[in-house]
């Protein structure tokens, strides 16, 4: 048997398994893996250096495809670059194969070069962890086909994230020579199907016995499930609450606004009988801490998660199957009666702030919450918004009510860090037609510029930098801003500027720096067919002096 061949095997079952993208992070150790898969017809490989960069990447091509994409790379410490995407795309369950080459066991810790200690090197951060025999022989061959057909099942499998496998790889890497010749492909073996079913009694019981109740969709991506939400809420006398990477295009969206002037005495009248929330994260802050500090009678979480997960410290009830099995299965049910004064409640409280944002943006600010808000009104109704972390995302969820029809949001909320934001941005904007928009602020950019090091960046890749010369998340939080350390050690001080990078990456570049540019600065960018960059210059102190106001009006 040639030893290329159980490598052509694995990319071969790969492809048979929907396995579309491959990004490979070049090294020598995993040149095997590198020939097999570049060679294997029908998948898309990429080649990209920067390790955390590539994990990234993959993560945005796996969010807009909805399948595995494969990661590759050499052994050591590349390994351990790939590990914040990769617990990135555990909690956010982003499907990943993550294939590191390795050493031979016995050259683990003997002071040869590129060695770590690469089983589980990942730990809890993957949903299942592999590893490949240093000796394939013909034994050693099937346990690989069944070790990787377990594996590219798992990731895809709910909830799906990612899985590591560790090939050790002996010398010598490269064949000789080496003919394009068919060889016998591993056996495909699928996971059983089940399906199973909401309990129509119990969820018809709590309906008659809570007659105020709450939905609230974290984040998804699903616009069928959107779509089902807002009908289930409708039809069950539910108040829908969403953030904006929940992707719902009804319900409550200013719960920030309003909630947080709310006495305690008057969030518990929000406070529902009963609870319905699903999927993944929250960005409101304040709806979580209302929910948290109240005694909720019944609270069912909808996901198809093992996990025990529960953000408001009330569950009562673990519904385990996806949100949109839910949705379709109690859809089929009778409506029941609700409390008015409840739901009456809830939409007062929505449509006096609508009343007070809009009265509050009547005034024009130069802040980058003023310019954001502008640049919601001018884009594609039909465009991917990739947001970075920090302010920008809290920019995006305050300004969710105005975000265009049909506008799908994206945020790495699995960790909720800073790196990788870029990244998985470009991975989105490959595999896909649509405008990819990516908000984030100049610490981020910096931190994530490798993200444009590379020869694949698309036309429709627009990116919005909001410089303020190092961000303004510690101005909004209690504490930082009294510390004597914080001009050095908080604020993140930065002088950096965009237009450099974007010249030798070959970006189109356009600035804001004052009022007087903001309307043609947007024109230009938004009307520019290459890719390309906006960076926005503004003070921080009248950002955070913008932002707390929004609260205040």
């Amino acid at each position: 048997m040639d030893k290329l061949t159980p490598f052509r095997q694995l990319a071969r079952l790969c492809l048979e398994k929907g396995v579309e993208n491959v990004i490979i992070s070049p090294g020598s150790r995993n040149a095997l893996l590198t020939i097999a898969f570049s060679g294997q017809k029908g998948l898309s490989c990429f080649s990209i250096s920067d390790e955390r960069s590539a994990g990234y990447l993959a993560i945005g091509m796996a969010l807009q495809t909805g399948k595995t994409t494969v990661l590759i790379c050499t052994s050591g410490t590349a390994a351990l670059n790939y590990a914040p995407a990769v617990a990135e795309a555990y909690f956010q369950e982003v499907p990943l194969l993550v294939l590191t080459a390795d050493r031979p066991p016995e050259w683990i810790h003997q002071y040869d070069g590129q060695t770590i200690f690469q089983d589980n090197v990942y730990g809890k951060h993957v949903k299942e962890a592999f590893s490949w025999s240093s000796d394939l022989s013909d034994t050693k061959l099937r346990e690989a086909e069944s070790v990787s057909n377990k594996a590219l099942n798992s990731t895809q499998r709910s909830p799906k994230g990612p899985v590591h496998i560790n090939i050790p790889i002996s010398e010598p890497f490269y064949p000789s020579r080496f003919e394009e010749t068919d060889v016998n492909p591993w056996k495909v073996i699928e996971p059983k199907a089940f399906k199973p079913e909401i309990e129509g009694v119990s969820f018809l019981k709590a309906l008659r016995r809570y007659p105020k109740r709450l939905l609230v969709v974290g984040q998804q991506h699903d616009e069928e499930v959107g779509k089902l939400a807002s009908e289930f809420a409708g039809k069950f006398g539910f108040i829908l609450v969403s953030d904006s990477i929940s992707n719902i295009s009804g319900g409550i969206k200013n719960q920030d606004h309003f909630l947080k002037k709310l006495s305690d005495k008057e969030k518990q009248t929000l406070c529902p009988d009963l609870l319905i929330s699903t999927d993944m994260s929250l960005i409101s802050k304040s709806l979580k801490l209302m929910l948290r500090g109240f005694d909720i009678q019944a609270h069912w979480h909808v996901q198809s998660n093992p996990a025990f997960i529960d953000p408001f410290r009330s569950l009562t009830k673990k519904v385990e199957i996806t949100p949109l099995e839910f949705f379709q299965q109690t859809l089929n049910f009778d409506g029941l009666s609700n409390d008015e004064n409840y739901q009456e409640r809830w939409k007062s409280l929505e449509k006096k702030s609508s009343d007070s944002i809009r009265q509050y943006f009547e005034k024009p600010e130069f802040s980058e919450f003023h310019i954001l808000r502008k640049l919601f009104h001018k884009i594609p109704e039909d465009c991917i918004l990739h947001v970075g972390n920090s302010m920008s995302i809290r920019y995006v969820n305050a300004l969710n009510s105005v975000l265009p029809s049909g506008c799908k949001v994206y945020c790495n909320r699995g960790t909720s860090g800073i790196d990788g934001c870029l990244s998985t941005a470009v991975g989105q904007a490959l595999k896909t037609d649509k405008p990819v928009y990516c908000i984030l602020g100049d610490v981020s950019f910096q931190y994530d510029k490798n993200a444009l090091w590379n020869r694949y960046l698309p036309d429709n890749l627009k990116i919005i930098i909001l410089n303020n010369s190092g961000g303004i998340i510690f101005n909004m939080i209690q504490g930082p801003s009294d510390q004597s350390s914080f001009e050095d050690y908080f604020k993140t001080m930065q002088p950096n500027r965009a237009s450099y990078l974007a010249q030798e990456y070959g970006l189109d570049y356009f600035k804001i720096t004052s009022p007087s540019e903001i309307e043609e600065g947007l024109r230009k960018f938004l009307t520019c067919h290459q890719k390309s960059i906006l960076e926005i210059f503004t003070d921080y102190e009248l950002n955070t002096l913008s932002y707390k106001k929004f609260f205040e009006s």
